[in-house]
């Protein structure tokens, strides 16, 4: 555990480094999703898009986004490109059916 913190120290350090490392997590990653009711996101939300009641949503301080259904219940959360894609995705099976 020694080591993983201070290689994080020295990437931290490094804008170069950090950028990159930010780049790597900010792939296309989605975590493990508990659904969740919130209540909407009006305080530290941003809504990026809204499709038949859902919403791609980015938190304004630490960056990661969101899925809410139309009942503000969390469906995914993760990176923002990988929210993005989802919510696409979502967006073209509303079209289809």
């Amino acid at each position: 555990m020694a080591s993983f913190t201070s290689s994080l120290i020295k990437i931290s350090k490094n804008a170069n480094s950090l950028d990159l490392f930010l780049g790597i997590l900010n792939k296309e990653l989605s975590m493990p999703n508990i659904p969740l009711k919130t209540m909407g996101g009006h305080v530290f939300w941003t809504t990026l898009a809204e499709a038949n009641g859902w919403k791609l949503q980015q938190n304004m301080v630490t960056h990661h986004a969101r899925i809410l259904d139309d009942d503000n219940t969390r469906i995914a959360w993760g990176t923002i490109n990988g929210m993005q894609k989802a919510f696409e995705r979502f967006d073209e099976l509303q079209m289809k059916y």
